[in-house]
């Protein structure tokens, strides 16, 4: 069973999903704050957590081309639903469809986990109002999957460090000249906070670039990218 064949159950749900790096709601989250799929391998495991002392969930995963609303990806999640028990773990495998994805720099997909309580009694509900369809409150979270083809230039490492500055009037132009996904943590320039409100803001696609209206774009830049692990390296350059 997959996102799309169980859909009716979602389509039941009030859901609360967001992007979050804690990737944890309400005893219910995932042991990981990102995922990297290196080309060639079978699968990949993540573990998912209910710390909750006595709430079962009912779980749904899924990758999704897209983070705003679950869209088909070339990934199977196994399982793809199942029960959560109380104060335990369990792992899902992510496995790759072995369709063609850019060799040339990485791409970008959602994993997606939602979470309602798992009912004693199903329907129990139901049949006490006589009402057809019952509306459950559930959690979400959504963690990026990055796909690493083999063999790209450089590591991400170094792709975070190496980010390009290019100054305009009151503006400045952030370059990503590798094949590597950046996510910003934050940036100042000359001590001025820049926002970072947008998907494209907050993380610099491979061979992109974005650009930030500055009041003085000079002196010292500052900024922090969020790693493989979730960690936060600082890194800092001059403008010139």
């Amino acid at each position: 069973m997959n996102y799309f064949a169980a859909r009716p159950l979602i389509t039941t749900l009030v859901l609360s999903l967001a992007a979050i790096t804690a990737a944890r709601a309400d005893g219910f989250g995932i042991n990981a704050t990102r995922l990297i799929y290196p080309q060639g391998e079978q699968s990949i495991s993540v573990t998912l957590r209910n710390t909750q002392v006595d709430k079962p969930w009912l779980v749904q995963a899924l990758v999704s081309q897209t983070q705003d609303k679950p869209a088909k990806a070339p990934f199977m999640v196994t399982p793809p639903l199942f029960r959560l028990e109380a104060q335990s773990t369990n792992q899902v495998r992510i496995a790759f469809l072995d369709q063609p994805l850019p060799t040339d720099r990485e791409s970008v997909f959602y994993f997606y986990t939602t979470a309602i309580p798992a009912s004693e009694k199903p329907g129990e509900l139901v049949a006490a109002s006589g009402i057809k369809g019952m509306v459950q409150f559930g959690v979400g979270n959504i963690i990026k999957l990055f796909y690493r083809p083999t063999g790209l230039p450089g590591s991400s490492t170094e792709a975070q460090k190496n980010l390009h500055f290019k100054r305009r009037e009151h503006e400045l132009e952030i370059s990503n000249p590798s094949a590597f996904f950046v996510s910003l943590n934050n940036v100042t320039v000359n001590g001025e906070s820049l926002p970072l409100s947008t998907p494209e803001q907050r993380m610099l696609a491979p061979y992109s670039s974005h650009v930030w209206a500055v009041q003085k774009p000079s002196g010292e830049v500052l900024w922090t990218t969020i790693n493989d692990y979730g960690g936060f390296d600082a890194h800092r350059a001059e403008l010139h």
